[in-house]
Parts: C-alpha cells; sequence; structure tokens
C-alpha cells in the first residue's frame, strides 16, 4: 500500500503558522525561546512551554481572527480528494499544535483528514473571553529532543513493513522522516538539506505538483496491483536497522 504523510506549516499552510502564532501573541518573548531552541540550549518540548508561557492571557477573538486569515495551499483540498479516490491513506504529521490544525482544516472542509502533532488545551483564563495555552506532547522520542512531535517515528509506527512510504515536507523537522521514506518531495530547507546529505527527492510547489508526478509514474508501471514507485534501498535499511535497535 502507497502511505503518504505530509508536513503541515509551510506545506499545507502558506507560512508557519506556529512561528507566527507565538510571534503575534508571546512576542519578544517568544523569539528568545526559539533562538534558545536554535542555539541548542533549549529542548524542543522546553521551547514550546516557554512560549505557551509568554503568550499569557489570549483573547478568543483575536485568536480565532488571526486563525481564521491563514492560507492553505489552494491544491491541498483536491489533493485530498485525489489520495481518497486511489486509497491511498494521508496523514499529517506536524511538529505544531492541534489546536490550530483542526481550526483551519475544519476552516476549509478538511476537518476528516488525518493528523499527528503536539496537543494545546485552551484553557479558559481568569480574563473573561480570554484562553491561556496548555501544551501537551503525546509523540515524543526518548532519545532525541529535537522535535516535540517525532515524525519518524510515528510513520513507521503507523505503516507496515511492505508498504511504500512517501513524505512531504519543507522544514528542519522533516529531515528526519525523510531519511527513512521511500519517496520524498521537498522544497525550500528540506530540499536543500536533502541534496546536501544526497537523499533522494522531487522538488515541488504545489500539491499539484505530487499527485502529477506520483500518477506519472503509476502510470508507467503499468502492472495494477503493484504500484509503480520505488523502494528505496537506503531508506529500507534504515528503517531495518531501527526496528533492530542499531
Amino acid at each position: 500500500m502507497i502511505r503518504i504523510f505530509t508536513d503541515f506549516d509551510g506545506t499545507i499552510t502558506r507560512g508557519d503558522v506556529g512561528d507566527a502564532l507565538f510571534e503575534r501573541f508571546g512576542g519578544e518573548t517568544s523569539l528568545k525561546a526559539v533562538a534558545a531552541y536554535r542555539e541548542g540550549s533549549l529542548s524542543a518540548v522546553g521551547c514550546f512551554r516557554a512560549e505557551c508561557a509568554a503568550c499569557g492571557d489570549v483573547d478568543e477573538g483575536q485568536l480565532a481572527g488571526f486563525l481564521d486569515s491563514r492560507a492553505i495551499d489552494g491544491s491541498f483540498t483536491e489533493f485530498v480528494g485525489w489520495c481518497r479516490e486511489r486509497g491511498f491513506p494521508l496523514t499529517i504529521l506536524s511538529d505544531g499544535m492541534d489546536a490550530y490544525i483542526s481550526h483551519i482544516l475544519g476552516r476549509h472542509g478538511l476537518a476528516g483528514v488525518e493528523y499527528r502533532a503536539n496537543h494545546l488545551e485552551l484553557v479558559p483564563a481568569e480574563t473573561p473571553g480570554a484562553v491561556r495555552f496548555v501544551p501537551s506532547f503525546p509523540y515524543t522520542d526518548e532519545e532525541c529532543d529535537r522535535c516535540a512531535c517525532c515524525k519518524r517515528n510515528r510513520m513507521l509506527t503507523e505503516s507496515a513493513e511492505e508498504d511504500i512510504m512517501v513524505y512531504i515536507g519543507e522544514g528542519y523537522s522533516d529531515r528526519c522522516p525523510a531519511r527513512y521514506a521511500d519517496l520524498v518531495f521537498a522544497k525550500d530547507d528540506l530540499l536543500r538539506w536533502c541534496r546536501e546529505h544526497s537523499v533522494p527527492c522531487y522538488e515541488y510547489a504545489s500539491f499539484g505538483d505530487i499527485s502529477a508526478r506520483i500518477g506519472k509514474m503509476l502510470t508507467a508501471d503499468g502492472r495494477g496491483r503493484r504500484p509503480g514507485l520505488p523502494r528505496r534501498r537506503r531508506a529500507a535499511v534504515a528503517r531495518r536497522d531501527l526496528y533492530l535497535g542499531g
């Protein structure tokens, strides 16, 4: 089976919603937490906790207005339908927060799309009409603290050994899962990283590029049951070594 996994911020959305959210409501304190994370003195979980604390009491109306203003790649809705028509399971893997992912997907009629992300509870604050951000992290990795939601682990946990894994991304948190995917679609930071580290990938600008490329590869196969997508040997070896604890 072909399983497709995609990043959210900057891939489905136009720009990084999480970065913009914490900068909007957390200001300079939030930016200092991000700088500490990039320097390596703060873990991803620690960074998120600091950013959430920096936001304090957030007006619900302002929050809703901010999220409603976020745009998505116009081709993503069509891509969701394309995957469903062909029986390709599609899952969003995000190192962002589920509260804004759910809001944005719902606003664009995509509430049924599966996603895995960090959890953000909007707890009523003492200030009327305001909430406080309380994060939790159900998908961390015990050995790595550079991402709060381990996309690699989720991708491998939710796939069978015989599945062909497709990964779509653009940023830092997409580097790790890209090493383990059979087929990678990359842009921006991820594209540069893949090229620097000899990870085979296809450049894309929209989800329409991705469906066109996969469709062409499947048509070229012509055998029906077995998809014409490659199983990348280095990715298969990396998955095997991980399963074996190597």
